[in-house]
């Protein structure tokens, strides 16, 4: 619809954020099981905060004071949330792999690598708005920032992310949004 619409204003009330193995099959339809993929947990109230950047270079010329074309440089696509959870997905996801050790009964011990490798994931979010539901999904991506996580008596411990989509394997989908709102497309 075209104009001002209230009736298409949507908040994404409550969801769910996934990670998958590096080559697992995102769903293709709004209704189809997250196969393969693990719920991480609870989010802070932000939510998770969806981005998209191009990078790009103005053509000039000494005949002209405005820029006469733009050279797309590069593309961006990244997912940032913050996890309140402390488990054995969250914390070396945040730490970029390492190992975990049982010592002993309820006893652990997890290494941080001093030597972390490129960890490939896929990315998924779910979020609902009534009967509506949108699912966001970056088909190869890796973490690529971690915040600074305080530990102290005040507040819940967090663990600060951002996603970002590389090159896909094969085609040239960065990532893909499905949802069942027939106001967001139809």
């Amino acid at each position: 619809m075209a104009g001002q619409a209230a009736s298409e204003i949507r908040v994404g009330t409550s969801g769910t954020i996934y990670i998958a193995p590096s080559g697992t099959a995102g769903p293709v339809d709004i209704l189809a099981a997250w196969t393969g993929f693990t719920n991480i947990g609870y989010a802070t109230e932000d939510g998770v905060k969806l981005s998209r950047s191009m990078d790009t270079e103005q053509v000039k010329a000494w005949q002209s004071i405005s820029t006469l074309r733009y050279l797309i440089t590069g593309v961006g696509l990244t997912a940032a949330f913050t996890l309140n959870q402390n488990d054995k997905d969250t914390i070396p996801l945040y730490f970029g792999g390492g190992s975990i050790h049982t010592q002993a009964a309820c006893k652990y011990l997890y290494n941080i690598s001093s030597s972390p490798t490129i960890d490939e994931r896929v990315f998924g979010v779910e979020w609902i708005d009534g009967a509506l539901i949108y699912r966001f999904v970056m088909g190869r991506c890796m973490v690529t920032e971690t915040g600074e996580t305080t530990v102290g008596r005040n507040n819940a411990i967090q663990w600060p992310f951002t996603i970002s989509a590389m090159t896909p394997s094969s085609g040239t989908v960065l990532g893909y949004l499905l949802t069942n709102d027939t106001a967001a497309f139809a």
